[in-house]
């Protein structure tokens, strides 16, 4: 027999090396050629080089990342990119493998033993339900906007992954001689992956140790062992050191700057963050989490939910000690994805939290389209053999328990299976397809070529600071240009850091009322010495007639300024020329409907109601379904004195965000 399981490997590597190189190709032709939005522009800029990315650091992401950079192909944005679908394509084999050694058990249906393959009238069928449940993970929208852009989700669920597979095969080796050194490894990759994101990995720790517990791991607690298991891990987590070491040499990207022991603690509890960090969210938690509940159904669709039910409920009643590891591990997913993140669609952190709970669910899938194809061939051959002669009934029965899946009934419901993707890929190729997204690196392309040499930019939002520093800290472009994140100077790291990096830039004290006109005090002290750009996000009208429009930005003058309308106009022909094209995704939507509504509210501070009137109204064109600019717009025409439109679009923002309490009060008072 020993033939046939290499046989069994070699066709189960085979399959492996297909999932990789089938998904890679779709990954590679659908991820965005350049930099794109959030943290991932950050991340391309600080994979290219070595710098410090927001809390916690990542830093076995950064590293692996300055590998990728040096790949003499296209630009250090796509080479980050491209990282992220190599990391995505190798999780998936990952999970095939992890689904055969759960297949392989012989409690599971389809199983035979601990040889890892199927008998010979079921092994097609199992195996096609894995291929095909992987591959539609693989192309959910959650997993693949993962795959198509620089962020660390991708790398984390290969570690997640290859943490359960480990303790899989740890348990499956009971009583052999490598079940010690599997634990050894899993020891140390689990180190790694707090490198990577520990939040998401910690969370799952509960898991892994009731797991171990519950399988009888006692006789490895011994002092000898234990400190060789706390070695290897301690030597996955060390690359942590590279982040105090890296800060110490001042990379033009120092987030939080810790390169000292209380700056470090700082950064890694983010005690005194802000910019790149998330804010919460307005929408109670048991409302979040029922979202997160039911997040399968979103990605999944309502049958195949009800097929990963179906394998849920086989896996508990075959192996009640893998069920309960399965649904620990979704459970605690589910409740530190809706802790942790901003309760929004747009938001692709939140689909990155979730990608564990729904690898557990496509194991769950697997099982239940395994369990229901076995049962259909079943019953057709029951039928068939039923209507021969009573003679032949036991032959042709026989005969079916032995053949290859060469009659019609299994290849055709085989090829139903592998068709599950391909539905897959059609249904999420429009919104996942980032081949086309040039967006941000035109954005920051435009501000950058259009002020002034030596000036500083003041930048309030993380879109447009990210993709600035990309382009010029990676690419090179305009060193000249100084960037400033406005939301960070009232961190004493990231003010050392600025004086250190921009000696000529004096910079403001900081007073317990700093916070939101910090970086505005920035402009006057520095303007005799460059040409200040900003954007505009405060509600001192004050400051507003000092700024003169600058296509996406504005200008800082140190005298007030009353606008022209040939000024008003210059910057309405640049925006209409750079954001004719309505083919947004969601997230250059959400940006741009932003910058159009920041745009409209200055406007409204310097007393021009029918220019931003106008922008608001723009922005609603291009981004429908933002709450934010629907309350705007109520509350411009009810300055206006036109309460029954304010009213109406009072009413359309609280549809769209029904825990809006301010929203609420305002339409209650009208």
């Amino acid at each position: 027999m020993q033939w046939l399981f290499k046989l069994q490997t070699r066709r189960n590597v085979i399959i492996g090396g297909a999932i990789f190189v089938v998904s890679f190709a779709i990954y590679t032709v659908t991820t965005c050629p350049t930099v794109y939005w959030e943290d991932s522009a950050a991340f391309s800029a600080v994979n290219s080089i070595l710098g410090i990315p927001h809390s916690p650091g990542f830093p076995i992401y950064v590293l692996l990342g300055r590998v990728f950079s040096f790949i003499p192909i296209e630009n250090p944005a796509f080479r980050s990119n491209l990282m992220s679908a190599f990391w995505g394509s190798l999780s998936l084999v990952i999970l095939y493998f992890l689904m055969l050694e759960l297949f392989g058990e012989s409690r599971f249906p389809g199983g035979a033993g601990n040889r890892g393959f199927p008998p010979a009238d079921k092994k097609w069928i199992s195996t096609v339900g894995m291929v095909g449940a992987t591959l539609f993970f693989g192309f959910s929208s959650a997993f693949w906007l993962q795959s198509v852009r620089a962020e660390v989700y991708t790398l984390n669920i290969f570690f997640t992954l290859s943490l359960v597979f480990l303790l899989i095969k740890c348990f499956k080796e009971k009583g052999t001689d490598h079940r010690f050194k599997i634990l050894i490894l899993f020891s140390c990759v689990l180190g790694l992956s707090l490198a990577n994101h520990p939040l998401l990995i910690i969370a799952l720790v509960p898991a892994f140790l009731v797991f171990l517990v519950a399988a009888d791991f006692k006789r490895f607690l011994n002092l000898r062992r234990m400190t060789v298991l706390m070695s290897f891990f301690l030597l996955g987590i060390s690359l942590y050191l590279f982040v105090p070491i890296r800060s110490h040499l001042s990379p033009a990207i120092n987030w939080g700057r810790p390169d000292s022991l209380v700056n470090f603690f700082s950064y890694l509890t983010r005690s005194s963050q802000s910019g790149l960090a998330a804010t919460g969210s307005n929408v109670p938690y048991l409302n979040r989490f029922w979202f997160s509940l039911s997040f399968p159904v979103i990605q999944f669709g309502l049958p195949v939910f009800w097929l990963g039910v179906l394998g849920a409920c086989a896996m508990f009643k075959q192996s009640k000690r893998f069920f309960a590891f399965a649904f620990l591990i979704f459970l605690l997913n589910l409740l530190t994805a809706t802790w942790a993140t901003d309760f929004s669609l747009r938001n692709f952190d939140l689909l990155g939290y979730l990608l564990p709970s729904l690898a557990i669910f496509a194991i769950w899938f697997a099982l239940g389209i395994s369990w229901l194809g076995e049962n259909v061939l079943k019953a057709g051959r029951a039928f068939l053999s039923g209507r021969g002669p009573q003679s032949q009934r036991g032959t042709s029965a026989h005969a079916w328990r032995n053949r290859h899946p060469t009659n019609i009934s299994e290849v055709f419901l085989c090829g139903l299976i592998l068709l599950l993707p391909i539905f897959q890929i059609g249904r999420n190729l429009e919104q996942c397809d980032k081949g086309s997204s040039c967006w941000a690196y035109h954005q920051a392309e435009q501000i950058l070529n259009s002020v002034k040499r030596d000036a500083l930019i003041v930048v309030e939002d993380d879109n447009t600071l990210t993709t600035l520093w990309y382009l010029n800290y990676a690419e090179r472009k305009r060193p000249d240009v100084k960037i400033v994140s406005g939301s960070a100077l009232v961190q004493k790291a990231y003010r050392d850091q600025l004086q250190e990096q921009y000696r000529q830039v004096t910079l403001p004290k900081i007073k317990s009322d700093s916070s939101p006109k910090i970086a505005y005090d920035l402009c006057p002290l520095n303007i005799d010495k460059m040409p200040i750009y900003c954007h505009y996000y405060t509600r001192d009208t004050s400051f507003a007639r000092h700024l003169i429009p600058a296509g996406y930005l504005f200008e800082y003058s140190p005298e007030r300024v009353t606008l022209s309308d040939f000024e008003i106009r210059m910057q309405k022909e640049f925006l209409e020329a750079n954001l004719a094209n309505k083919g947004f995704d969601i997230i250059t939507r959400e940006h741009f409907g932003n910058l159009l509504f920041n745009i409209g509210v200055f406007y409204n501070h310097v007393g021009i109601s029918t220019a931003s009137v106008e922008c608001f109204l723009w922005a609603l064109d291009i981004d429908p379904s933002n709450a934010r600019i629907y309350a705007q717009l109520g509350k411009a025409f009810l300055k206006m004195g036109q309460r029954t439109k304010a009213k109406d679009f009072f009413q359309a923002a609280l549809e769209l965000d029904p825990y809006n309490q301010d929203v609420r009060r305002t339409l209650e008072n009208i």
